[in-house]
């Protein structure tokens, strides 16, 4: 017991982490698409386009002011155009005080088509 037990507890964590972080890059996924939307409607609006991307993440529990959020093209998009949304979080794992792996950088983009009219 005293030998298979430590090698199961991390085991457990591992599987722990494992789940969490894949749960926060679902959460990463919809806020960037949720950007990516609102994008798509308002393309010339950055700021409208951010909070978006952090509401989404404070709704499903994410720390918004976390999430580093880029827009690629940052300005002067037509109805037509391509807009992508990225977001990025940095996860910190359980193991990582064990393994030396103390956060991993989540990232997720979206692109869409802009049809919204030019403000």
């Amino acid at each position: 017991m005293a030998l298979v037990l430590p090698l199961l507890l991390l085991l457990v964590a591992g599987i722990i982490d494992f789940g969490r972080a894949y749960n926060n890059y679902i959460i990463i996924t919809n806020a960037a698409r949720e950007g990516a939307r609102a994008a798509s409607h308002f393309p010339n609006n950055p700021v409208l386009i951010e909070a978006a991307v952090r509401q989404e993440a404070a709704d499903s529990g994410l720390d918004p002011e976390a999430i580093i959020i880029t827009i690629t093209p940052s300005g002067g998009v037509s109805p037509g155009d391509r807009i992508e949304v990225a977001a990025e979080y940095d996860f910190d794992t359980i193991l990582g005080s064990f393994v030396g792996a103390g956060s991993l950088t989540l990232s997720s983009s979206t692109a869409m088509v802009a049809f919204g009219g030019v403000e």
